[in-house]
Parts: structure tokens; C-alpha cells; sequence
């Protein structure tokens, strides 16, 4: 009886995991049919053919430009290694860009001169409490190799930044232009007194 017990038990287990089934059938019946449905449509965000879209305020916009003979001629003559400068507008782009470039470094360097004519005005004002009223200032040798070497700050940082004289007058203020000339006429008369 051990046998045919063992089978009956065997036969129930298989009859109870048919009736599992059926459910699990229903489900994979569903799972086929969703298979061979048609896919939905992907679709992805193309770009479409074209320059990309832009807000109205972004826009580029067209303007009329009277140029003289010659700065057409300029324009015309002006060659860029950029291949995409080629046309008189480009061209104009590319000058407008490269003036704003010089524009930032320009004033980079003036902060850096600003600087060494405030260290200047330093050292001159450390002299102040010398002079009396109605008397000329005499300075020891070692006094004046401190504003030489100053001074000397001021004219390589002009030097090698190409500012004229001409320049630096418009281009600084008035107490700082005059900490300026006084450099110009210190050089100026050290080199007389050579």
C-alpha cells in the first residue's frame, strides 16, 4: 500500500498544480497576445533640419552699415584663419569680438599699473612728514634707490604693456595721472642728470 499511497499523493499534487495553472495560462495567453501586438511608437526628440530655433530676443538681426571705400577695402583685405570668417559680416563680428577682448585685457593691465602707482604713492607719502613748508626735499641715496626702484615698476610694467603716455592719460584718473607724470619726470631727470 505503500506505493499506491505515494501515487494518490503524487496524482493530487499534479491535479492541484494543473488548477495553479490555469490562472498562470490566463496570464501567459496575455503575455503572448501583448507580444504580438504591434509596438507602440518611439519617438524621440529630432532635431529638426536647420539652424536650431532661437527666442525672438536672441535672434540675430539684419542692420544696414555705410562703410568708406577703405574700410571695405579693409574688410576685403582682411584675411582670418578661421574658415567660417569669410563674408564682410563675419568679418565685422570677428573685429567687434576681438575689441571686446582687448577691452577686458586692457583693463587687466590698468589694474595691475594702478597697482604699482598706488605702491608709488606709497613711498612718496613715506617722505612726507620730511618736508617743511617752503623747503625742497632732499632725499639720502638710499631714499632715492627706494623711489628708483618704484619708478622703475611703473616704466617696465608701460614698457611691456605698450601703453603711451597718450594713452595713459586718458585712460587714468587725474590723482593717478599725476602719480603717473611724476615717474615720467623722475626718469626723465635721472637720465638729464647721467
Amino acid at each position: 500500500m505503500g506505493d499506491a499511497s505515494r501515487s494518490l499523493n503524487v496524482l493530487k499534487k499534479i491535479l492541484n498544480s494543473q488548477e495553479k495553472e490555469t490562472p498562470a495560462k490566463a496570464s501567459s495567453e496575455k503575455l503572448i497576445e501583448k507580444f504580438f501586438e504591434p509596438a507602440p511608437k518611439i519617438t524621440k526628440n529630432l532635431k529638426a533640419p536647420g539652424r536650431p530655433k532661437v527666442e525672438d530676443h536672441l535672434k540675430a538681426r539684419n542692420f544696414t552699415l555705410c562703410l568708406a571705400p577703405k574700410y571695405l577695402s579693409f574688410l576685403d583685405r582682411l584675411e582670418v584663419k578661421d574658415k567660417k570668417v569669410q563674408g564682410r559680416g563675419r568679418k565685422i563680428r570677428f573685429i567687434i569680438d576681438r575689441f571686446l577682448e582687448m577691452g577686458q585685457r586692457q583693463e587687466a593691465q590698468l589694474k595691475v599699473i594702478r597697482e604699482s602707482l598706488i605702491n608709488v604713492e606709497q613711498v612718496l607719502k613715506g617722505f612726507s612728514g620730511q618736508v617743511k613748508k617752503g623747503q625742497k626735499l632732499e632725499l639720502s641715496p638710499k631714499e632715492k634707490l627706494e623711489v628708483r626702484k618704484a619708478v622703475n615698476q611703473v616704466h617696465i610694467l608701460v614698457k611691456v604693456m605698450a601703453f603711451s603716455s597718450k594713452d595713459l592719460h586718458r585712460l587714468l584718473s587725474r590723482n593717478e595721472w599725476a602719480v603717473m607724470a611724476f615717474c615720467l619726470d623722475w626718469t626723465r631727470n635721472q637720465m638729464d642728470a647721467k
